[in-house]
């Protein structure tokens, strides 16, 4: 257990991840400081500024509707390109970057198209990560408008997923219908008072037929019947449903004496009751942090933002290094250089601003805000950076002296500048962290913070915090490659839009013998191959430079004494530099130690795209907090691996977690399937939960060091279209179409994660003792019934397996009850009926599959006859009898008494087999022949009818994943009974 308390400031950050985008607050009811930022990509066009002025002027209205007068936009700041004429703004950025903006504007994302969507990865209640709009949904009003109805209503849709970490209110693939209570077949919707019709559209003859949603029937809606709203009705609920319904101004919520035209439907089958374990949106949104307790209702307020308009400007850093007598111990101070060079040298791109300042009782200048512009310029800065160590350790003289290099600049103010501060001690000279923060959020500061060893402040974690920046930790370990991977992440975080920032391929550590050579293989892909450089920092123990040889898919290779070949005897690094374009390919390379000791050998491969307008593949990675002060201890790790806007789907993806004295590293694999940690299949973030934490012997803080890598060496990793829907549309025609998987082809990626920093007063778990489990596996969200048997009274579910801890290993059994009663198995699943092994036919209950495999059951129903509605819920259970919450509901429901094995369940039906005699065959065909006749004549008559009459036309909302549709205005609907 670290000896030194954290102070009460560092708890105001537990909520703050590593790396967080532009803070919104909401203040006496208004969204101060909202960013709207146009990337670079898109072309100089004048209007989009205006429009989006106009859009978040009528959203600001819309919104304080929304939620009942309690908020509105009060300012919202603009970022335009700095590519982007001198008359529109002349006003510079300051703290205000794309890659940190909570709106985006940039070309579509191949999956949505032009709809506006919202990158949501975190659990119900917690807030998302930004709203892309395009070009065209802004500047082209009728389209957007035709298609998505009001643009400020659209807004406030997807407001509701970034603030408050609500979900979409319409279905998802296969949940369009259900049947209530009464055992009538409603579309999920929400409210329920949205009124509307059902069509099947057949894709063959364009037209649309009435479905069947008669229960009685014996037969369901089948899979292509959609609900199509009335926009005539008096709903007034739910943005999260159709936004779209001019009578919709309002979020679903559950007050039985509140509006009843906005009453939260729990029935209805969507992410939003299955993420939120069926609680209304306004009961997540009313415990947030926005409204509970805070900005009660305020009529009367002005609902106009004040906007600000700002060009974009290039990137600003100094590095405040220190230089006290501890950093010369473990060869700290040589390390902090071979990393400051490495960052100055080939990470920042032309036109960066780099400034560098060395502290230990007190601070100075070294190199006053330089621009990049050429190799001179870097290696005059190279020379500068510090290489003695003595001294006290005074923090808060370097952080200052850092915001007056940045002031001392032609900028004029240190806003928005980055300070990146590398420390290995507890400060013992004032001022100190705690003196200086508020001077540095008054200033608009940035600090990154890098921790040397175990002694490091424990301040820093909460100084990058309060200050919206990103913390590591370098352990000093044979195994760690922090110190490195923090520096470049201290950028590509923050400028990943931008062609000219590197990525990072490969990231090690190697430990060779004697004499010994290190053999490994990198893969170039077909997205990179500009600026390739491959990085070999040898140990500073050691008195032989070791030998490096590269080669080349063509068998070329590149060793010493190629003009490719640099070495630097002083920082104990080589750097290959490939001259030309990378090819696509596997690059090999060797690495000898002609030492007669042992040699800890790093190796960092970095490359660019393969021109400016190929957008490469990016890993970027965060935990959910990096401050941990709840117990026990828990994190979320999650990892973003993605091509532009497009998810890369299938890669492996693993993090490294180095853990504290002793210090060992545990792996943990990382998936996108949608289950435990992770919200959303097939997004392109990879989510696991880290519970592996140890009592350690800590100096001032126990830290955890995270390295994520993502691959494909096996072909898996694809890129594909999945037909997704942002914002509800009238017209689903705009939801792209889906389409097969396109392989990536083999690719390498790695990234820093940052760090976790445990509070001292965390109780850790004692993994030594069996009985000491304290955490339960997940929660189920992906229960369904595939199959009902009438003739066998049995039903069939599946569902994904989940872990002994959360998502992580095997559980030890599952619970499964029914009801008759809905409300009974979300509010009391602990008194409904428990089903066990001998009601299971096929399957197990008592001995569950490994975490992320499917389970599938079969049991038998306790009744059997039409008019029956059953509702399932399952949760496991661990071997300590930890059990997790109960799941989602699934339902079936006996509609008809069919005849002999024939199944029915909702949303499923087998053909009923007739077994008709030979003469009865013969009657119907005849009678074919007959109602054929019937029918030519009625088409005849109708079709003439047609000429006269103006057309039916109607919209519908959404898509069945992958089915090609026309504009429904332009689809005759011809209205028949099945």
């Amino acid at each position: 257990m670290a000896t030194s308390s954290i102070s009460f400031l560092l708890l105001l950050a537990l909520t703050l991840s590593s790396y967080a985008r532009n803070p919104i607050h909401l203040v006496n009811n208004k969204y101060t400081t909202v960013l709207v930022a146009i990337n670079e990509n898109v072309a100089e066009d004048r209007r989009l500024v205006d429009y989006i002025k106009e859009i978040f002027t009528n959203a600001s209205h819309h919104l304080h509707e929304a939620t009942n007068q309690r908020a509105t936009f009060g300012d919202v700041t603009i970022l335009i390109p700095k590519t982007w004429s001198d008359d529109i703004t002349t006003v510079r950025a300051t703290t205000e970057m794309y890659d940190i903006a909570n709106v985006i504007v940039d070309h579509s994302n191949p999956d949505y198209g032009d709809s506006p969507y919202t990158k949501q990865t975190r659990p119900c209640g917690e807030k998302g990560e930004y709203i892309h709009l395009t070009p065209r949904w802004i500047a082209d009003r009728p389209y957007s408008e035709q298609n998505w109805g009001d643009s400020g209503k659209v807004i406030v849709h997807e407001w509701g997923h970034l603030q408050w970490g609500i979900f979409d209110e319409y279905p998802g693939e296969g949940e369009h219908y259900y049947l209530d209570l009464n055992g009538t077949v409603q579309p999920s919707r929400c409210s329920d008072a949205i009124t509307g019709d059902s069509f099947d559209y057949n894709p063959e003859t364009g037209r649309l037929k009435r479905c069947n949603t008669d229960p009685t029937s014996g037969v369901l809606p089948g899979p292509n019947c959609r609900f199509y709203p009335n926009d005539d009705g008096a709903a007034t609920g739910s943005y999260m449903f159709a936004n779209y319904l001019s009578s919709v101004n309002h979020f679903c919520h559950s007050d039985p004496n509140g509006d009843p035209s906005s009453r939260h439907n729990p029935l209805a089958l969507n992410k939003h009751n299955t993420q939120c374990a069926y609680r209304s949106a306004w009961d997540v949104m009313d415990n947030s942090l926005d409204f509970k307790n805070a900005n009660p209702p305020r009529s009367g307020l002005t609902t106009e933002p004040t906007f600000n308009v700002v060009k974009e400007t290039e990137f600003r850093t100094v590095l405040v290094m220190d230089v006290s007598g501890s950093m010369s111990s473990h060869s700290r101070i040589q390390t902090q250089h071979q990393a400051a060079a490495k960052y100055i040298g080939s990470t920042l791109p032309d036109d960066s601003w780099v400034g560098i300042v060395q502290f230990q009782s007190s601070a100075r200048e070294l190199a006053p805000l330089t621009k990049l512009v050429d190799e001179q310029t870097r290696q005059d800065l190279i020379n500068l950076l510090p290489n003695l160590a003595s001294g006290g350790t005074c923090i808060g003289c370097g952080l200052q002296e850092g915001v007056r290099v940045l002031e001392r600049s032609h900028f004029g103010d240190a806003a928005g500048g980055v300070i990146f501060l590398t420390t290995d001690g507890a400060e013992n000279v004032s001022p100190t962290i705690l003196d200086t923060l508020p001077y540095l959020v008054n200033k608009s500061v940035v600090v990154d913070t890098l921790a040397f060893s175990s002694q490091a402040d424990p301040k820093l974690v909460d100084l990058s915090n309060q200050t919206n920046g990103r913390s590591c930790w370098y352990s000093e370990s044979d195994g760690s490659t922090a110190i490195h991977d923090c520096f470049t992440a201290s950028l590509t975080e923050r400028t990943s839009s931008n062609s000219e920032t590197p990525v990072q391929l490969t990231s090690y550590k190697a430990s060779i013998l004697a004499s010994g050579t290190e053999f490994g293989s990198v893969h170039i892909d077909s997205t990179i191959g500009r600026d390739t450089v491959f990085f070999f920092f040898w140990d500073f123990g050691s008195t032989r430079e070791v030998d490096v040889k590269v080669t080349r898919p063509n068998g070329i290779t590149i060793e010493k004494n190629d003009p490719q070949y640099e070495s630097n005897t002083a920082s104990r690094s080589i750097a290959i530099r490939i001259n030309d374009i990378a090819e696509d390919g596997l690059w090999l390379y060797e690495v000898h130690n002609p030492d007669s000791r042992n040699q800890v050998v790093e190796i960092s491969i970095d490359s660019k795209s393969i021109d400016s307008s190929t957008e490469p593949i990016r890993l970027s990675s965060t935990p959910s907090t990096d401050m941990v002060t709840e117990s026990p201890p828990m994190v979320t790790i999650y990892a973003d691996v993605k091509q532009g806007h497009s998810p890369v789907l299938n890669a492996h993806v693993i993090a490294a977690i180095e853990r504290p004295s002793p210090l060992t590293t545990v792996e943990l694999q990382l998936f996108d399937t949608g289950t435990g940690a992770d919200i959303t299949k097939d997004d392109g973030v990879y989510s696991g939960y880290f519970v592996e934490f140890v009592e350690a012997s800590c100096s001032t803080a126990c830290r955890y060091s995270i390295q994520v890598t993502a691959n494909d060496t096996e072909g898996n990793a694809i890129s594909r279209v999945m037909g997704k829907v942002g914002a509800m549309p009238r017209n689903y025609s705009v939801i792209p179409e889906k389409t097969e998987g396109t392989p990536i082809g083999d690719f390498n990626r790695v990234a820093s994660g940052g760090v976790i920093q445990v509070d001292d007063n965390v109780d850790y778990v004692d993994w030594s003792d069996p009985n000491a489990d304290p955490f339960p596996p997940s929660r189920i969200t992906d229960l369904q019934v595939v199959e009902t048997s009438i003739d066998n009274s049995t039903v069939t579910l599946t569902w994904t397996a989940t872990g002994d801890d959360y998502d992580q290993g095997t559980a030890s059994r599952y619970d499964l009850r029914y009801d008759t009663d809905f409300s009974k198995i979300v509010s009391d699943f602990a008194n409904c009926e428990e089903i066990s092994n001998d009601d299971v036919s096929e399957g197990t209950l008592t001995d569950p599959l490994p975490s992320g495999q499917r389970e599938m059951l079969t049991v038998t129903m306790p009744s059997s006859g039409a008019g029956f509605t059953y509702y399932y819920s399952i949760r496991a259970v661990d071997g300590a009898g930890n059990a997790a919450q109960p799941s989602n509901v699934a339902q079936t429901t006996i509609v008809a008494a069919p005849p002999p094995d024939t199944l029915t369940t909702v949303g499923y039906v087998q053909p009923i087999q007739t077994g008709l005699t030979s003469w009865q065959i013969l009657l119907i065909a005849v009678t074919a022949v007959v109602l054929a006749i019937v029918c030519i004549a009625v088409v005849a008559l109708a079709y003439s009818q047609y000429k006269k009459t103006k057309r039916l036309t109607k919209v519908e909302p959404f898509n069945e994943k992958g089915t090609q549709t026309p504009k429904l205005c332009d689809v005759e609907i011809v209205v028949s009974d099945i």
